[in-house]
């Protein structure tokens, strides 16, 4: 029993790690094409082509935005791999209060990422850049207090 649910553990764990990082890095490129077609009225073959045509292209570099969003991701999925994955496995309420706090500073950082991609999309602005360069210290400060409430609301509930 305790060899299955430590495998499923490490798949969840490992599941955790990589799709943080794919997330970090994929949500900005993501968001503009969303925005490119509701927007600009674009096709999905055209927001595409707008994307690719300005992802290296000084003043654009939507792939140097895609690399700073993902860098708290990445700091967080190494704390991830190793906070879950040295979790006993005789406990399960300690690994599901750890996974709440996880989640909890995933949210969180998902949520500050999101609306900043968005409002700057929406409401361009020359100063509007500076907020991709303060982004990856904010999420970064902010994952802590999100891991503290997600661990809270993982205590609360496990009781």
């Amino acid at each position: 029993m305790h060899t299955t649910d430590n495998h499923s553990r490490a798949i969840l764990t490992l599941a955790f790690y990589w799709g943080s990082i794919l997330l970090g890095m994929i949500l900005p490129w993501l968001l503009l094409l969303a925005f490119e077609i509701s927007a600009h009225q674009r096709t999905l073959a055209q927001a595409f082509a707008y994307v690719r045509l300005h992802f290296f292209t000084p003043g654009y570099n939507f792939f140097l935005i895609g690399i700073l969003n993902a860098v708290p991701f990445m700091i967080f999925s190494v704390f991830l791999l190793f906070h879950l994955g040295r979790t006993p496995v005789q406990e399960p309420a300690f690994f599901s209060r750890r996974m709440a706090g996880v989640l909890g500073a995933l949210l969180l950082m998902f949520g500050v990422s999101f609306w900043t991609h968005v409002t700057t999309l929406v409401h361009p602005d020359a100063q509007g850049a500076l907020a991709y360069l303060f982004l990856p210290l904010v999420l970064t400060v902010l994952m802590p207090l999100g891991y503290a409430g997600g661990r809270l609301v993982g205590k609360l509930w496990t009781r």
